[in-house]
């Protein structure tokens, strides 16, 4: 964390392995979701024209309308979940580029001084997390340097 070149490989590294978590193009994908959902609005418009003449029963109607609002909800929950994607990929480049410029006005010495709670946010943008079970197990997690031993990460403030 202290040279701001490895810094900048390890933000940009976190922000592509969020990019290909994202599966497909958002924007192909969010017009798919739209499409299913105009489908869905057409199918309840054509439903309840053929209620209002006679051709299903009210029972049908409630039948295949609680069915439409189902993919309504799925589809709005899919919306939802590439906007939230997209939300923080946008988030993590802000922050990136703030975390930069943050960590280039100081001397790379001072992040030895940093308080528990700065140290902690550097972390938590890194997503870097131990956890330590039970029987001494520890488990680590986020974006590292590839081939650095885990004996030479530093996590806890000293």
């Amino acid at each position: 964390m202290k040279d701001p070149e490895q810094l900048r490989e390890d933000l940009e590294m976190m922000i592509e392995l969020e990019n290909r978590a994202s599966r497909s193009d958002p924007e192909l994908e969010t017009k798919a979701w739209l499409d299913k959902l105009a489908e869905a609005d057409a199918e309840c418009r054509g439903y309840i024209k053929l209620a209002a003449k006679g051709h299903i029963s009210e029972t049908e109607l409630e039948r295949e309308l609680v069915e439409l609002e189902e993919t309504r909800e799925i589809v709005q929950s899919e919306l939802s979940v590439i906007q939230n994607r997209n939300k923080l990929i946008e988030q993590l480049e802000r922050d990136k580029e703030a975390q930069l410029e943050n960590y280039a006005n100081i001397a790379p010495e001072a992040l030895d001084f940093l308080t528990p709670e700065e140290r902690h946010q550097l972390y938590k943008m890194l997503r870097h997390s131990v956890v330590i079970r039970p029987h001494a197990n520890l488990e680590v997690g986020g974006v590292f340097r590839e081939g650095v031993p885990l004996s030479k990460l530093e996590f806890l403030p000293k």
